[in-house]
C-alpha cells in the first residue's frame, strides 16, 4: 500500500536525495499517478471536473471536522485512502469493460445487479484490507470514527471521476445544500458514492468497536454495505426500467432519502460511541487529563499545539484499546491490556522522550 509519509532510509537504492532528504521512488510514483489522475479528469471534463473536485473536497472536509474530536488517524492517511478510492475506480472500469464483452446491453438486469455489487465492494476494499493487515496492531486502537472517515475518503476519491463525467455530459445537478456530492432530481435523491461508502464504514466501525454477539456482529458490520448495494441498485435500475420492481425499490428506499437519513444517524452513532469510549477512559485515568491546557507529559515551555494534538490522538487510541478490553475476554483481553499498558507508559513519558510521538504501527504483544 502506498504511503504518503516518506520514510528516512539513508543510502537506500529505492530512494533519491533532495536537499539532504531521502525520498522513496514509490512515493514519487504514487504522486505522479495522482497528478495524472487529477489532470486527466480535469482535462476531459473541464469546469464540471472542477465542480466535482470542489464538492468532493467539501464533503471530505465536513467529515474531517465532524470526526475531529474522536478520530486518531492523521490527514495523510485520509489523503492516501482518497487516492486509493480513485485507483479502485480504474479497477472497476477494467472489470466492467470485460463484463461488457459478455453482456453489451447496458440496461440488462445482470449489469444493473453486477455494477452496484462490484463498485460498493471495491470502494470499501482498501479500508477492509488495511484493517486486516493491522488487525494485531493499529486497528486495535482505532475508533469507529477512523473507519468511517477512511471509508468516506475512499468513496469520495472513487466518485470523483464519475461525478465529473455525469455533470459534464448531462449538466450540473442540484445537491442537498449541506452535502455537495448529492443530487436531487424531482422527488428522488442520489446520495452518491461518498455517502454509500460512508454508511458501510459507519456500520463496520460500530461493529468492530462494540463487538456485539454473533450473528448480530456480522449483521451490523455488513449491514451498511448491503444497504448501499441495494440503494445503488435502486438508483441504477430505475433508469431505463419501470414497473413493480422499480416502484417497490423506491418505496423501500423512499426514492433515495432513506440513505441520507441512515448516513446522518450512522455518523451520530459513530461519534457518540467514540465519545462514550473516550469519556469512560478519562474517568478511570485522571492522570491523563489535561492540566492547564497541556498534557501532563509535556513540561516547561517547549510544548506546542502539534505536541498537544499528538497527545490527544494517542490518548484516544488508548481509550479505544481499553474499551475493547472491557468487552473482551481470555487471551484477547490480555493482549489488549498489555497494549494499553504500553500506550499509557508512552503517554506519561516526558516530552523529551522520542517515544511520545504517535506510532501508527505499535503492535499488541502476542
Amino acid at each position: 500500500m502506498p504511503q504518503i509519509a516518506t520514510a528516512q532510509h539513508t543510502g537506500s537504492s529505492g530512494a533519491f536525495s533532495v536537499a539532504g532528504r531521502q525520498i522513496p521512488f514509490r512515493v514519487c510514483l504514487f504522486w505522479a499517478g495522482v497528478a495524472f489522475w487529477m489532470s486527466l479528469t480535469l482535462f476531459q471534463t473541464g469546469s464540471a471536473g472542477l465542480v466535482a473536485l470542489w464538492a468532493s473536497f467539501g464533503f471530505l472536509v465536513e467529515m474531517i471536522v465532524i470526526t475531529s474530536a474522536t478520530r486518531t488517524i492523521r490527514l495523510n492517511q485520509v489523503a492516501t485512502f482518497y487516492c486509493l478510492g480513485g485507483a479502485m475506480m480504474t479497477v472497476v472500469w477494467l472489470i466492467d469493460s470485460g463484463f461488457t464483452m459478455i453482456e453489451p446491453n447496458g440496461n440488462a438486469v445482470s449489469r444493473k445487479l453486477f455494477t452496484p455489487f462490484l463498485e460498493e465492494s471495491l470502494k470499501l476494499a482498501p479500508v477492509v484490507f488495511y484493517l486486516w493487515r493491522q488487525r494485531r496492531a493499529r486497528a486495535r486502537s482505532w475508533g469507529a470514527s477512523d473507519i468511517l472517515l477512511l471509508a468516506a475518503a475512499s468513496g469520495a476519491g472513487f466518485g470523483l471521476v464519475e461525478d465529473a463525467s455525469i455533470q459534464h455530459d448531462f449538466g450540473r445537478w442540484h445537491p442537498v445544500s449541506w452535502l455537495p456530492t448529492t443530487a436531487v432530481s424531482g422527488a428522488s435523491l442520489t446520495v452518491g458514492h461518498q455517502i454509500w461508502t460512508s454508511i458501510a464504514g459507519a456500520t463496520l466501525g460500530l461493529a468492530l468497536l462494540w463487538r456485539p454477539r454473533k450473528p448480530f456482529a456480522y449483521l451490523l458490520g455488513a449491514g451498511g454495505l448491503l444497504w448501499s448495494m441495494l440503494d445503488h441498485f435502486r438508483n441504477n435500475f430505475e433508469v431505463g426500467h419501470s414497473g413493480f420492481v422499480v416502484n417497490f425499490l423506491n418505496f423501500v428506499g423512499a426514492h433515495g432519502w432513506i440513505s441520507l437519513y441512515l448516513f446522518v444517524l450512522g455518523v451520530i452513532a459513530v461519534v457518540g460511541s467514540d465519545l462514550y469510549a473516550v469519556r469512560g477512559m478519562l474517568s478511570s485515568r485522571p492522570q491523563l487529563r489535561l492540566k492547564g491546557g497541556k498534557p501532563p507529559a509535556i513540561h516547561g515551555e517547549g510544548h506546542s499545539l502539534k505536541a498537544l494534538w499528538v497527545y490527544l490522538l494517542d490518548r484516544r487510541a488508548l481509550a479505544y484499546v481499553l474499551f475493547r478490553c472491557r468487552r473482551s475476554s481470555g487471551l484477547a483481553c490480555k493482549n489488549l491490556a498489555l497494549l494499553a499498558a504500553v500506550l499509557e507508559r508512552r503517554l506519561l513519558r516526558p516530552s523529551s522522550s522520542p517515544v511520545l510521538s504517535h506510532n501508527s504501527n505499535a503492535a499488541a504483544p502476542e
